[in-house]
């Protein structure tokens, strides 16, 4: 294994270590948790953080434990705990144009918000993106993308005229002629939100979808690669032959009626699962010859993880995605798009807030930490190390751990089951190591831009330890 080419400046102050004080969660965790309990379910909370003194990579909680943060709040932290830069911000007034209030960006927003959608938003738009709609949240981006979709299937299907009288009546009574056909296709084991149209293309978990009405969208077989890739070389091949005959056949089956393809570049909350550029390639060429609107869904992969602020980059797509979707490390959420994906007519894809001033505010310096820190660099060769000794404790401990994987630092290894899956969650937090699942027997790593080798070292310390 190479050196790493690049390690970030390191967090004045930031733990050496874990360090452990009780059991997670401890007495004063539980104490509020019988409190919040009353009025909201608290039920899936691990512990309750001390936002104040949690600093770098390790977060702090209400009893005086200290982990390392390989979970980063689902993926949603960029440059760690209280990074010098933004604290900076906050107290050089950099943040006070939008701190006193919250606009309704459609509204009467605040000159510095063009600012922002110009010269930080659009400057990393992905490749042949012109356009940028902004939200609050990832099912609120993924929603709307779905929407402008639609919006682009009905106009092609007038001819680009106005929508009738009559199709104007019927919409008020939910039965527009041909629009109610309208479906989006996704993958099983997909995650997309919970939000209606979300959810009908989310396919992660049946329990997020019970007794909620859903559309009859049409539903294809994630490739899902077996790792190591050598090893599986022809299986992974077949999966995805098998995966993109699927799609053909299902816009065969409903031609002119599916507006969107959409996928995630990594199966996040389906279990971390995998394909190959060459299958992301094909699935482009599909859509693109059936006029198919490709959504690639980066509310969990954007913003650095993978080791590039868009997962698809590594693809070499033979032309641009149509509609990117955002959310998590950038703050805000989101959808890029094409041209032609953004509706004609105004107020089609709207709503009160449009995302948050604040939290673009804020993408900005952290953009220009991950910018001068050369944290992407950084999170390529960490990724590296972390995925070796992945690979290395799956060697060492087979009955263990299997399935080795990741992308940057966006990385994975699979328990033999669930329940032994869930144990090692239990034991990691209780040695010091914050850390999530995914899927049904993955654990996933999460951590910052800022997560360095010596972080390595001490993850892999603690997954050894459990292994042990």
């Amino acid at each position: 294994m190479n050196a790493p080419t690049h390690i970030p400046p390191p967090i004045p102050g930031e733990p050496e270590r874990a360090s452990m004080r009780t059991a997670i969660p401890g007495p004063a965790s539980e104490a509020l948790r019988a409190r919040h309990h009353r009025y909201q379910d608290a039920r899936p909370i691990h512990f309750y953080q001390d936002a104040r003194k949690s600093l770098g990579n390790y977060m702090v909680d209400v009893d005086g434990n200290v982990l390392l943060d390989v979970y980063g709040h689902i993926a949603a932290v960029p440059i760690g705990y209280n990074h010098p830069a933004l604290l900076a911000a906050w107290r050089d007034g950099r943040f006070d144009w939008c701190a006193g209030y919250r606009s309704a960006l459609g509204v009467a927003p605040a000159p510095e918000w063009v600012d922002l959608v110009e010269k930080t938003l659009m400057r990393v738009a992905p490749k042949g993106h012109t356009r940028v709609f902004t939200f609050t949240t990832g099912a609120e981006a993924v929603e709307n993308a779905l929407k402008a979709a639609f919006i682009r299937l009905a106009r092609r299907r007038r001819g680009g005229a106005q929508p009738s009288d009559g199709d104007l009546a019927a919409t008020m009574l939910n039965r527009q002629p041909g629009v109610n056909a309208f479906k989006v296709l996704s993958f099983d084991g997909g995650f997309h939100g919970r939000s209606m149209g979300a959810l009908s293309a989310t396919r992660s978990k049946p329990i997020h979808k019970l007794d909620i009405p859903a559309f009859d969208w049409p539903v294809a077989p994630f490739p899902a690669s077996h790792f190591p890739l050598a090893a599986h070389a022809e299986q992974n091949r077949a999966a995805e032959t098998r995966s993109l005959e699927a799609v053909e056949a299902a816009l065969d089956a409903h031609p002119d009626e599916v507006a969107a393809v959409i996928v995630e570049p990594i199966q996040g909350e389906g279990g971390d699962r995998h394909a190959s550029p060459a299958f992301f390639q094909a699935l482009r060429r599909l859509t693109a010859e059936r006029g198919v609107a490709l959504i690639i869904d980066e509310v969990q992969t954007c913003g650095g993880g993978t080791g590039a602020l868009w997962a698809h980059e590594a693809w070499d797509l033979p032309e641009p995605p149509d509609m990117v979707t955002f959310s998590k490390k950038m703050q805000l959420g989101g959808f890029y798009c094409r041209e032609e994906l953004a509706p004609i007519e105004p107020l089609r894809v709207f709503n009160t807030w449009l995302g948050d001033p604040l939290r673009g505010a804020q993408l900005e310096v952290i953009l220009e930490v991950i910018e001068r820190d050369r944290l992407l660099e950084n999170t390529r060769s960490t990724g590296e190390r972390l995925v070796a000794g992945l690979e290395d404790l799956c060697r060492r401990y087979p009955a263990v751990l299997s399935g080795a994987r990741g992308s940057g630092t966006f990385a994975a290894v699979d328990f033999p089951h669930a329940a032994r899956r869930d144990a090692a969650l239990t034991a990691l937090r209780n040695r010091g190591l914050e850390v999530g699942g995914s899927g049904e027997r993955t654990l996933r790593f999460r951590p910052a831009l800022i997560f360095a080798p010596r972080h390595v070292g001490e993850a892999l310390d603690h997954l050894e330890s459990v292994c042990k």
